[in-house]
């Protein structure tokens, strides 16, 4: 990612620096990292809590929680169709084994 981009993923307010969490997906999404005196704090805040770098932004835990419970139906729904079709879809429906719910 460069620079530029990696700088809108945090925003200054007062002279404190936070991550803004990419997904915003979840109802109960933390919106912002913790307020820090530095970026280089703030990124370190948001790996200390576990949020999760999407590889185009940080994602809070209550987001990453939200994708993997629809990750999840989607999956389960998936499967429901290949049983009650028994048709070929063309995905790998292997990777739900072993997935388990949060």
């Amino acid at each position: 990612m460069d620079e530029r981009a990696e700088q809108a993923l945090i925003v200054e307010r007062n002279k404190q620096f936070s991550v803004v969490c990419y997904s915003r997906a979840a109802e109960d999404c933390s919106e912002n990292g913790g307020w820090c005196d530095s970026e280089e704090e703030a990124r370190e805040w948001v790996e200390d809590k576990c949020w999760i770098f999407t590889g185009e932004g940080w994602m809070c835990i209550n987001c990453n929680a939200h994708h993997m419970r629809n990750l999840k139906v989607h999956r389960r729904d998936v499967h429901e169709n290949k049983e009650n079709n028994k048709g070929n879809d063309g995905l790998d429906h292997d990777l739900v084994i072993g997935i388990d719910p949060l």
